[in-house]
């Protein structure tokens, strides 16, 4: 079973559980972090091709570096550089 799968089987089960113990009107809170257990739907979930891959995969290796630091940084700059309100109220 993919991870993805298990994670809606259980976000499922939960929300079965809910609906039938909690009657109370709910207040949304906005919290600073979320575990992942916790999240309703994940933030970012999208397929990467088998070249770009390959290539993060290469750049890993051979650079040593952690691409998912590498990400975050990268995509607070192009939010910055595409949405610069939205991310100067967010970020």
């Amino acid at each position: 079973m993919s991870v993805l799968g298990k994670y809606r089987k259980d976000e499922e089960r939960r929300d079965d559980e809910d609906k039938t113990t909690d009657t109370s009107p709910k207040i949304d809170t906005v919290p600073v972090a979320v575990p992942n257990k916790e999240r309703k739907s994940p933030i970012m979930s999208f397929s990467v091709t088998t070249e770009l891959r390959s290539c993060l995969k290469a750049v890993r290796n051979e650079k040593a570096i952690n691409l998912s630091m590498w990400v975050e940084r990268t995509l607070r700059n192009a939010l910055s550089e595409e949405f610069p309100d939205i991310a100067e109220a967010h970020l």
